[in-house]
């Protein structure tokens, strides 16, 4: 019996140093992976892994670029999506977790949920958040907390390309990077081209509400993409009246060239023959658009890379053939290119495409 109880303590004691063994070699493991420095754009030297393999956006907008930049590396969201939308991310794991946003009115990230997760690391994108140096003290704060690299990369409509530019060089895929930032400087290159040929010639009135009377203002950037190739918003940057509320009688007076909707409710209301909204020239002339929303909206919503494929749509809408555009190619490309997604003849003929 003793010999038995002596051979099972050896036993053990083996299976415990072994055991212990691999702990330290994990551990050595993990202390020695590769780490780089990348300066971030707010001027912040991060240490990140060589090879990033996860990746958690910080706000919606950093989702929908890193979705199309590389759905596989994504470990989190920050919203949740509907089957409709995950049906065109087939890379995207079932489970993966909603972690929510860190900006913003609505932030909500759950920092315990992020750590548990424990992407390579956290990407915020789109515009600096109030000042540089508070900006720099509030992701240098939540990278202390969570103990993951924290990188933040600018991001607006004119300047795409460099967005993902410095993906690529985050994410050490250049190749992908350079890819999608020249289509990204294409398009802003032919909205610059479009507004100085054709800018001034076209007046326009857009809304989202669902009657469409929510007026959108001059240099909003919810209608950034419809100024970028040239279109002058009837509505005055300085009009705000309980909300940018409208009255059907002031929009007589504005009376302007097009009207674009992104509701589909407003967009029957106003081309319905019986419509208080005939009289209208845009109306009268059939030059009333819904704006395309094949998994995110053309124009502005979110503000984010969805609006590159925007151009060219509400180029073709202001100015038709002297624009030179096949919106329906250039859907092709876009989806294929940045989602890996064929676009079909019939989504895109819902919206007259």
């Amino acid at each position: 019996m003793r010999k038995i109880l002596a051979m099972l303590l050896v036993l053990f004691i083996s299976l415990m140093y072994l055991s212990a063994q691999g702990n330290i070699e994990n551990t050595s493991a993990a202390s020695e992976r590769q780490m780089v420095s990348f300066t971030d754009d707010l001027g912040r030297v991060v240490d990140v892994p060589a090879d990033i393999g996860s990746v958690t956006p910080s706000g919606s907008m950093a989702q929908v670029i890193l979705l199309t930049f590389d759905q596989s590396k994504i470990s989190g969201l920050t919203t949740a999506m509907s089957d409709e939308e995950r049906a065109y991310y087939p890379d995207l794991s079932e489970d993966i977790p909603v972690l929510g946003t860190f900006y913003g009115k609505k932030a909500n990230l759950n920092k315990e949920a992020l750590i548990v997760v424990s992407p390579d690391v956290v990407i915020d994108i789109g515009e600096i958040k109030g000042s540089i140096d508070e900006m720099i003290s509030d992701l240098d704060v939540l990278q202390e907390q969570i103990g993951i690299p924290v990188v933040f990369i600018e991001s607006y409509l004119a300047d795409s390309a460099h967005t993902y530019t410095r993906l690529g060089e985050l994410l050490g895929d250049e190749e992908r990077g350079n890819e999608l930032a020249a289509y990204a400087g294409e398009a802003v290159a032919f909205a610059e081209d479009t507004k100085e040929a054709f800018g001034g010639e076209v007046t326009f009135y857009y809304s989202s509400s669902v009657d469409g009377l929510e007026a959108i203002p001059s240099g909003n950037f919810h209608g950034e993409v419809l100024e970028a190739v040239g279109g002058v918003n009837v509505v005055p940057s300085t009009f705000s009246s309980g909300g940018n509320a409208i009255s059907l009688e002031q929009l007589f007076l504005w009376n302007p060239d097009v009207i674009i909707l992104s509701d589909e409710n407003a967009f029957r209301t106003v081309t319905a023959e019986d419509s208080s909204w005939q009289s209208l020239d845009a109306v009268k002339n059939g030059r009333v658009y819904l704006v395309p929303a094949v998994i995110n909206n053309w124009i502005d919503s979110p503000p984010s890379i969805n609006r590159l494929i925007g151009i060219w749509w509400a180029a073709d809408v202001f100015y038709g053939s002297q624009a030179g555009v096949d919106v329906k190619a250039e859907a092709e490309r876009f989806y294929s290119l940045f989602y890996g997604y064929d676009i079909s003849g019939e989504e895109l003929a819902e919206y007259g495409i």
